[in-house]
This record gives structure tokens, sequence and C-alpha cells, in this order.
């Protein structure tokens, strides 16, 4: 407490001083904090959002296919999803899409075009009042083109309110979105339509199982993995595979964990260059204080002592420092998340990390300015004196 109270005595008898001292200890916390909180943040809200299906007693198997036909069918059947509910452990198998588009080919008057159609989003592209009353109606027959399908059937003309055939259904456009391309989904229709039109003919890829409770997950679906390989319907056209999504939402961890990591070591740097400003700045102090140095050496004090002294100053000094850069480090986090699409969080690790960090610059660029005045030979500090 002794050491502790001159070192506070001596860091405000020099504030101008030992607050640019602090300067880049504040710059270098207050960068590591925020971006570690924009990086936990981040992390949080993938995995949240990767592991929203991700329940203990849930596992997927997919189906690759070798053949390059889009419209393939192949996959799970019906067949198939029995042959998975007969493994011991296995409650229900559901059968799913990966992917909620099809080819499909449009035609008017003549005119014809070949692209992708699928199911309506919130987030679609198109007039709003479209794609309000299509999530709305699921039976409706309205849909949505783009307009580089507008052109291909109706040229220079406007394809609102006219009717496109599409296979054996005929559609009224009711709204052109203004993306799209050969690639893309070029027509939306409502979710029941497309259920009901274009769904079943759908290859199902995705077989989605529901474990028994106190059933070894892993062992399950291994044991499902290994009954469909050899008895599935299209096992010699294309192959299963496990969807682990546990396994997967780790490695993503560690990736952007590392990357953080990196990113905040880079800032870090600062934190050396302070450091450096911190064994100036004790050297000076060491040779401003040589008297007293003395002093205390011909009252009794040992060298321990005046090392102890020194190095608390300066340990001090840094954690101080450190103190401020958290604060400011949250007050830049508050703003930043303003302007994010996800909450940037601030962890109590990250905080003890900075402490810990500053207390260790401390330590490290204090301890030979302290040996130095600990060692000064009394002798000479009485001759100074």
């Amino acid at each position: 407490m002794e050491n502790l109270t001159i070192a506070l005595r001596s860091i405000m008898k020099n504030k101008n001083r030992n607050f640019l001292t602090m300067l880049g200890i504040i710059i270098g916390i207050a960068s590591v904090i925020a971006i570690l909180a924009v990086g936990d943040g981040f992390t949080q809200s993938i995995t949240k959002e990767l592991g929203k299906d991700n329940a203990s007693n849930k596992v997927s198997l997919s189906y690759a296919t070798n053949s390059s036909d889009i419209n393939s069918t192949d996959g799970f059947t019906q067949g198939d999803a029995a042959l998975m509910s007969d493994v011991d452990g296995v409650q229900s198998v559901k059968l799913a899409s990966y992917d909620n588009t099809r080819s499909v080919k449009l035609s008017n008057r003549g005119n014809s075009a070949k692209t992708y159609l699928g199911p309506v989003k919130k987030s679609s592209d198109g007039p709003k009042n479209v794609v309000k009353s299509l999530l709305a109606d699921k039976n409706s027959y309205n849909i949505i083109i783009s307009k580089s399908i507008e052109k291909d059937l109706f040229k220079d003309e406007s394809a609102i309110g006219k009717p496109v055939q599409i296979g054996d259904d005929m559609f009224i456009v009711q709204g052109v979105s203004d993306s799209g391309d050969d690639y893309s989904t070029n027509v939306l229709v409502s979710k029941g339509t497309y259920k009901r039109i274009f769904n079943a003919n759908s290859n199902k890829d995705q077989a989605k199982l529901t474990i028994e409770n106190g059933k070894n997950k892993k062992k399950v679906s291994k044991a499902v993995l290994k009954k469909i390989k050899a008895n599935g319907e299209f096992r010699h056209e294309g192959s299963y595979h496990i969807d682990d999504p546990t396994e997967a939402m780790k490695s993503f961890q560690k990736v952007l964990n590392s990357v953080t990591y990196f990113v905040a070591l880079v800032a870090g740097i600062s934190l050396l260059i302070a450091g450096i400003g911190v064994m100036n700045v004790m050297y000076i102090t060491v040779s401003e204080r040589r008297n007293e140095i003395g002093i205390r050496r011909a009252f009794g004090a040992t060298a321990n002592n005046i090392r102890n002294q020194f190095l608390t100053e300066s340990i001090v000094l840094c954690v101080i420092g450190g103190i401020i850069g958290i604060i400011l480090g949250y007050l830049a986090v508050l703003v930043i998340n303003a302007f994010l699409p996800f909450k940037a969080v601030i962890t109590i690790y990250s905080i003890l990390i900075s402490l810990l960090v500053s207390s260790a610059v401390g330590l490290l660029f204090g301890f030979i300015p302290s040996n130095k005045a600990a060692k000064s030979s009394l002798v000479g500090l009485l001759k100074e004196e």
C-alpha cells in the first residue's frame, strides 16, 4: 500500500507527462477491445444463425447426384425414408430439398424463355404490394418476373396483367423486378402454388432425422448412413453424406476467432510502442529521483524495496491507461453498433485480457529502469547528494 500511495503521488505530480505516456496504452487497449467486440459479435451472430436447426436430437443426411442435369430427380425417395425409419434409434424422417428453385420454360404468343422459378420471400425483389399479396395468397396464380424475362417474352411491351404459360398452367404477370440474370431466380410464385405445382417434381436431396431421446446421435446416424449406402434407391447415381452442423460451426468459429485474434494482435503492436514510452519515462523518473533513492537507502531501504517501488509505479501507470482504454473501447463499440448489421459484444475475457496485457507491459518495460534504481551504489548516491 505504501508503494501504491507513492506511485499515485508521483504520477499525479507529473500529470501531463504521464498522460502522454499512457496515451499509447489507451489507444492500444481501446483498439483491442473494439476489434475483439466486433469479432465476437460477428461470430455469435453467425453461429446463432447456423445453429438454429442444430438440436441435440437432430441430424441431416444429404444426397449429391452425379448427374449434371438440373432437373434430375435423383435423391431420397419415400422408400429410402422407410428404410431409415427402420434403423434402431430413429424416431422420424423428413425429406426436403436444399434448393427451392426449378428450371422452367415460359411462353407467350410464340415467344419463349428458359429460366429459374422459385417461391416468393419477404426479401424478394419486386413491387412491395405484389410481394405482399403473393405472401398472403398462397394459392395465387399471379407471378413476378424479371425485366430480362419481360423483354424476352413481350419485347418492348409491358408484361403487367398479361398471361404467361409455364408448363400446363397459365399465370398472370402482376409485377416486374429490376434484378435478374441467366443464373438468377427470374420468376416468383406464391409458396402454396410452388409447393403444389413444382415441389412435387423436386429432387429430395436432404433427409432430416429425429433421433429418439437417450440414443447416441453419432452412432445412430452412422448406422443410417451405412444402411442407405447399401440399399438407397439412387445409390448408384450419387453419394450420401452426414451433415454435421456442430462440427461445421466449430470449424467456422476457429477460423473467425483466428482472424479476430490476428487483427487484435496487429492492433496490439501499439502497446509495444507504448511500452517503450513507459520504459523511457521510468528512466527519466529514476534519474530525477536519485536523491530520494539515496535517502531511502541511507535509512535502511533494501534494493528490493527500491525495485518494488518503481515497478509498482510502472504497473499502476499502465493499469490506469488500460482502464481508460477499456472505457473508450466500450464507448467506441456503442458507436460502431449503430452502423453494424449485428451487435458487437464486449466479453469479460476481452476486458481481463486487456487488463492483463496492460499490467504485463508495465511489469516488462518497467523492470529494467526499476532494476537500475535498485542497483545504484549508495556511496555514489550520497556523493551526488
